[in-house]
C-alpha cells in the first residue's frame, strides 16, 4: 500500500515546479496513482522514484538505461521511433502539448509489455505500459495518443483499409487529462480519420486519470523547460487485441498529441498538437511537398516515423526455442543491426526471474540478415524461459519476447511443431502423452486472435497441415485431442 502523505511530502521537499518551487528531482514520481493493484506496474519497489537505483537520474542522454525495471516485463522499455524532434519541432517549444526528446535527440516515448503467465499470453492479466516526456505537466483538455499498428500491416496496397489519414492503424490509445474523456480510452480506429466517425470504442475511460503517474526528468531535449515530465499509464493489453508474446518487430507504434481530449482522433492530422519525432513543415522525408493534401502530409510523416521504426537497432526475424534429445536449441535471426554490440542470452525457471547464461556478439551494423544459435546444454526436467537482452554499443539494451519450453517430461497433449520456422506449404505435428487412435483437431490464429485454418484428423501422432494460404508472419497452432487443449507460436516465412 503507498504511503501517499509520505509521497506528498517527498514532493514538497524536491522544489517540484508543480507546486510552484524549482525544478525537481529527475527521476521522482510527482503524481503517484491510487489503485494499489497497479504498484507492480508503476513503481514496484515503493520507493517514489521510476529509477532502478531508486536515486535521481544520473545523465540526461540515456534516461531510459536508468528506468526502473518492471517485474514479468517480456520486452522491457522499447522505443518509440522518433525522426529528428529536436530541430522540427511542431509546436511551440515548451508547450504542455510538446513531445520532447533526451539530450541525444531521441527516445520520446516508449512502451513496455508486462506479463505474469507468459506461457499463456491471451490469458488476461497482461499490461502493456506507455510512457511519453512532456515540456511540461499535462494540462487542459488535450489528448495524449498513441496510435497502434497490430496487425504488421502498414501503409498503401498492404493494409487493406489504408486510407488517407491511416496508412494501417488499427487501434488509437488517448490519455485526457481533463475534459468529458478525462482518463484512458482506446478508440477502433481500423480504416477511420480525424475526418470520419471513430467506430464504437472498446475501452471507455477504462483507466482512470488518477492512475497516471507523473515523474520529473532530467532531460529536456532542445526545449528550454525546467519541469520537463515523464507521463506513464498502464493499459490491459486484450484491449489492443495483441498477444503478450506478439512479435515486437512488427508492432508499429507512434506516438501524437490532439488538440483536443475529448476523444478526437490524431488521425488525418487535422486535430495533431504535435507529431512524435518531426515538423510536416520541414523537408524532413520530403514531406513539405505543397502539392500534397493534409491527409497526405500526415501519411507522409507517419511513413517517416516507421521507415525509422523499421530502422531500430535490431530488427529481428525470428527468436525460438525448441526441446531436443538432451538439450534446448535457441535460434534468432536480425534483419537489420545498427551498433549492435552483443546479446546476453538469459534462462528463467519461473520466467520472473532471468539470469545470463552466455554472451553472443552481434556483428555491429548490418543490413543483411544475420543468424545465430546458442545451445542450453542438459537442463533439468521442466519448463524454461528465454529471453535476449540486447545491448547496442552505448550501453542501452531492450529484451526480446520470452520464450517458453518444456524440457524433459511430456505433459499429456503436448506436440511440437516442425520445423517452427516454416519456409514451405507445410509443417507437421508430432504429438505425444495420447494414444494415437485419438481424434485432434489443428486450428490456426492470427495475433489478433482470429481463426484462419482448421483441420480434424481421425487419429495418429503425426499430423500434417498445409499452411500455403498463410502470408509470412506470426501465428498460433491450437491442438484440441483427448479433451487437452495446447497453443504453440509458429512462424511463416
Amino acid at each position: 500500500m503507498k504511503n501517499t502523505l509520505l509521497y506528498l511530502i517527498i514532493s514538497l521537499l524536491s522544489f517540484c515546479p508543480m507546486y510552484g518551487f524549482a525544478q525537481c528531482t529527475p527521476g521522482l514520481i510527482t503524481v503517484i496513482h491510487a489503485t494499489s493493484g497497479f504498484d507492480s506496474l508503476l513503481d514496484p519497489d515503493g520507493d517514489g522514484y521510476i529509477t532502478e537505483s531508486g536515486l535521481p537520474f544520473t545523465t540526461d542522454s540515456t534516461e531510459a538505461a536508468e528506468f526502473e525495471i518492471i517485474p514479468h516485463s517480456v520486452t522491457g522499455w522499447l522505443e518509440v521511433a522518433d525522426v529528428d524532434e529536436v530541430s522540427n519541432d511542431v509546436t511551440s517549444p515548451c508547450a504542455n502539448t510538446d513531445l520532447i526528446t533526451d539530450a541525444n535527440g531521441g527516445d520520446f516515448a516508449y512502451y513496455n509489455i508486462v506479463d505474469p503467465s507468459p506461457t499463456s499470453p491471451t490469458s488476461g492479466d497482461e499490461y502493456i505500459l506507455f510512457r511519453f516526456r512532456l515540456a511540461q505537466p499535462p494540462n487542459g483538455s488535450f489528448g495524449y495518443n498513441f496510435l497502434v499498428d497490430t496487425d504488421s500491416k502498414y501503409g498503401e496496397g498492404i493494409d487493406a483499409n489504408s486510407t488517407c489519414g491511416n496508412r494501417g492503424f488499427e487501434r488509437e490509445v488517448q490519455f485526457s487529462n481533463a475534459g468529458g474523456k478525462m482518463g484512458v480510452s482506446v478508440y477502433e480506429v481500423d480504416g477511420a480519420t480525424s475526418t470520419s466517425p471513430l467506430a464504437p470504442t472498446p475501452c471507455d475511460q477504462c483507466v482512470s486519470v488518477s492512475d497516471v503517474q507523473q515523474a520529473c526528468a532530467k532531460s529536456a531535449g532542445g526545449c528550454t523547460s525546467t519541469n520537463a515530465q515523464f507521463v506513464t499509464f498502464p493499459l490491459p493489453l486484450f484491449w489492443l487485441g495483441i498477444p503478450s508474446d506478439v512479435n515486437i518487430g512488427g508492432l508499429f507504434i507512434s506516438a501524437a498529441t490532439a488538440k483536443s481530449g475529448n476523444g478526437s482522433s490524431a488521425l488525418g492530422g487535422g486535430n495533431v498538437a504535435d507529431l512524435g519525432g518531426l515538423n510536416g513543415g520541414t523537408s524532413v522525408c520530403g514531406c513539405d511537398d505543397p502539392n500534397l493534401t493534409a491527409c497526405a502530409k500526415y501519411d507522409c510523416q507517419t511513413q517517416c516515423l516507421n521507415t525509422a521504426f523499421v530502422a531500430l537497432p535490431v530488427s529481428y526475424h525470428y527468436f525460438t526455442a525448441e526441446a531436443g534429445a538432451r538439450d534446448v536449441y535457441l535460434r534468432w535471426a536480425t534483419a537489420t543491426e545498427s551498433n549492435n554490440s552483443h546479446f546476453d542470452v538469459e534462462h528463467s525457471t519461473d520466467g520472473v526471474s532471468f539470469t545470463a547464461l552466455s554472451r553472443v556478439f552481434g556483428v555491429g551494423t548490418s543490413a543483411t540478415a544475420t543468424e545465430y544459435d546458442f545451445t542450453h546444454q542438459a537442463p533439468p526436467p521442466g519448463t524454461h524461459y528465454y529471453r535476449l537482452r540486447q545491448v547496442d554499443v552505448d550501453g542501452t539494451f531492450r529484451y526480446s519476447p520470452i520464450e517458453a519450453v518444456t524440457f524433459g517430461a511430456v505433459a499429456a497433449g503436448d506436440f511440437t511443431i516442425i520445423p517452427s520456422i516454416v519456409t514451405a506449404n507445410s509443417l507437421r505435428v508430432e504429438r505425444s502423452g495420447v494414444a494415437s487412435d485419438v481424434p485432434a483437431e489443428l486450428a490456426v490464429f492470427d495475433a489478433m486472435g482470429r481463426l484462419l485454418l482448421q483441420k480434424r484428423h481421425m487419429g495418429g501422432n503425426e499430423l500434417i497441415l498445409d499452411v500455403a494460404s498463410l502470408r509470412p508472419g506470426a501465428y498460433f497452432l491450437q491442438l484440441r485431442s483427448g479433451g487437452v487443449m495446447a497453443t504453440k507460436r509458429f512462424l511463416k516465412q
